[in-house]
């Protein structure tokens, strides 16, 4: 099983193309015109959508999981 992570966001880059929200098998990526919604509880952390995004503005980092 893969190490749960949380997406982060460089807004710089992010030009809400949504070809992350597209690719997510779990719909865990609504894309606004606004903004984005990550929703951790749906995340899979399969990293398609880091994978996917034209211009790199996805990153993974280690979720802290309590137990």
């Amino acid at each position: 099983m893969p190490e749960k992570i949380r997406i982060i966001v460089n807004e710089d880059r992010c030009y809400l193309c949504g070809g992350c929200a597209g690719v997510c098998p779990t719909l865990a990526i609504e894309v606004h015109s606004t903004g984005w919604e990550f929703l951790q509880d749906k995340c899979i952390s399969c990293r398609i959508c880091i994978n996917t995004c034209p211009v790199g503005a996805l990153s993974a980092e280690p979720l802290e999981v309590s137990e």
